[in-house]
This record gives structure tokens, C-alpha cells and sequence, in this order.
């Protein structure tokens, strides 16, 4: 009679304390630091414009229609000098986290970064800037094995890098990309565009498209079938991806949708960039040897 409640209570539990490669979490913390700089870069030639009191949003009409509190590092940076400084304090932090040298204070700056932006220029955001703020959080709380990490032979010899550690963290960074696909679908369940098919057409008629121009009106069938195929690809990764003999079928969908956004849509490689930094955490030990052996090895003295 209770063998059934044990088994699921445990196999909850393994959800989050099974073991996971480490590797694993060393992929990922590169590869959102990558990110994050790219990101970065992009913001920088337009930081006074978007965070001073000389830019385009006053900060205290940003403040007076926060819902909850205000918390932004911006509210100590007023002039494009403390700005800039922020930013290239930031950077540094996702060159340690790259780096993997203090990792857990990296990513708290990082962090501390995404959310400041956030709150002090919300009219700049876009989807990418989401994506990368809620995996900065999952970043922060998950494991920092020092794996793939450039520390001192001192600090390797007294504190070797774990083989397996915690899977909580990548746990939570498949619900993450599951919730945004499922959570993307039904917010277009009552938009008449994607229901009536048409969505792809108006899209690439209008100048967030690469190639904007009347082409469009000569491929109307073709484009209804391409705005029903997302919705059912935006549904079929997450279950694709859960399924481990099936997950390189959600890779390959995940990288063909979104390399296609990216390729149709102006400017949109960030977004393509942080959703496969998120696909990472369905990765397996197996893959990570794969890679291990086609990586180039420091040679011995």
C-alpha cells in the first residue's frame, strides 16, 4: 500500500538531488556568460540614452509606475561616467563567471545586473532580455563545481573539481524552457492572427522583418502552414526533450524554429542565443564525453 506514495516521493526527491555531471553546469555557466557579454556589447553603444536622467525615460516616472519595489543599481548611476562604470563593473563579472573564478559572487553580479536594467529600462526590453534575467537566477542557485574553470594549481590541488553534483539546478532550467514554450502557446490561443493562420504574413510584411516587401502576398497558403507548424513545434519540444531517446528530435526542432526566427526576423540572434543556452541543461554525461574528447588537451610537462 505504500510502496506506490514512496516511489513517487522518491522519485521526486531524484528530480533535484540525483547526481548530474558537472560538466554539465560548466557548459552552461560558459556558455550564459558568452551571452550575457554579447548582450552587453549590444547595449553599451546605446547606455546613455537608456540609463541616465538625460535619456529617453525619466527615472522617476520609471519608480512611480513599478509595481512593488524599485530595485536598481541605475538609481545611483545618473550621468553617462557612473553608467559606463556600472557596465564595465558588470562585464567584469561575466568575465569571472566565464572564467568560472569566483563564480557564485560572478553570477550574483550578473544578476544584479539583469534585474537593475530590467527596472530602470523597461521599455528596452525585448524577449531575450526575460530569457537571460530568469537564467541568471537559475545560474545563482545552482551548483558552481569548478569544473572547466581557470583556477590557481594551488586551489585544483586543494579542492579537486567534483565529478557529480546536485541536479537541481539543471532541473529547473528544463521546467524554465518548458514554461516558455507552453506559456508562449496560450498566449496566442485568443490572438486572431496566429488562430486564423495569418500571423507569419503580417509579420513579414512589417519592418522587423529582414526582407520586408509585397513577395509575401505570394506564399499566403504556405505561411498559414508555417504559423500553425510553429504553435505545434512550440508544444511538441518540451515533450520531445523530456523523452531521452527523443531529445535530439527537440534539439533539432528547437534549433531549426529558432534559427529560422532568426534568420526571417531583424535582429534577433540574442533571442536564438539565450533559448539554446537553456537547451544545454538536456545535455547527458555522454554528450559531455563526446565533446571532452574533441577538445584540444593541455600537454604535459
Amino acid at each position: 500500500m505504500t510502496a506506490g506514495p514512496q516511489s513517487f516521493q522518491s522519485r521526486f526527491t531524484g528530480l533535484f538531488l540525483n547526481p548530474a555531471d558537472s560538466r554539465i553546469y560548466a557548459c552552461i555557466r560558459i556558455a550564459f556568460a558568452l551571452v550575457s557579454l554579447l548582450n552587453l556589447m549590444q547595449i553599451w553603444p546605446d547606455r546613455e540614452i537608456f540609463f541616465t536622467d538625460v535619456g529617453m525615460v525619466d527615472q522617476e516616472v520609471v519608480r512611480k509606475y513599478t509595481v512593488g519595489a524599485y530595485l536598481s543599481v541605475f538609481d545611483l548611476c545618473h550621468d553617462v561616467s557612473a553608467v559606463s562604470t556600472y557596465l564595465l563593473f558588470s562585464g567584469c563579472g561575466m568575465v569571472l563567471l566565464l572564467l568560472g573564478v569566483w563564480p557564485r559572487l560572478a553570477a550574483g553580479i550578473v544578476y544584479v545586473w539583469y534585474v537593475s536594467y530590467a527596472m530602470r529600462a523597461p521599455l528596452i526590453l525585448v524577449g531575450w532580455d526575460e530569457v537571460l534575467r530568469s537564467t541568471a537566477f537559475l545560474v545563482l542557485i545552482s551548483p558552481m563545481p569548478a569544473c572547466w574553470s581557470l583556477r590557481s594549481r594551488k586551489a585544483r590541488k586543494k579542492s579537486p573539481p567534483e565529478l557529480q553534483v546536485p541536479c537541481y539546478g539543471l532541473t529547473l532550467m528544463r521546467v524554465q524552457l518548458a514554461v516558455i514554450y507552453l506559456q508562449a502557446v496560450l498566449a496566442r490561443l485568443d490572438n486572431e492572427y496566429w488562430m486564423g493562420g495569418d500571423f507569419m504574413s503580417f509579420f513579414l510584411l512589417s519592418h522587423n522583418a529582414r526582407w520586408p516587401g509585397l513577395w509575401v502576398l505570394n506564399y499566403g497558403f504556405v505561411l498559414k502552414v508555417v504559423t500553425y507548424l510553429t504553435l505545434l513545434i512550440e508544444v511538441a519540444i518540451p515533450f520531445l526533450l523530456m523523452v531521452r531517446r527523443w531529445r535530439w528530435f527537440g534539439f533539432g526542432a528547437g534549433i531549426l524554429l529558432h534559427a529560422g526566427i532568426s534568420l526571417m526576423s531583424y535582429n534577433l540572434m540574442l533571442f536564438f542565443l539565450a533559448m539554446m543556452t537553456l537547451y544545454l541543461s538536456y545535455l547527458q554525461p555522454a554528450d559531455m564525453d563526446w565533446l571532452q574528447r574533441r577538445l584540444p588537451r593541455p600537454r604535459a610537462r
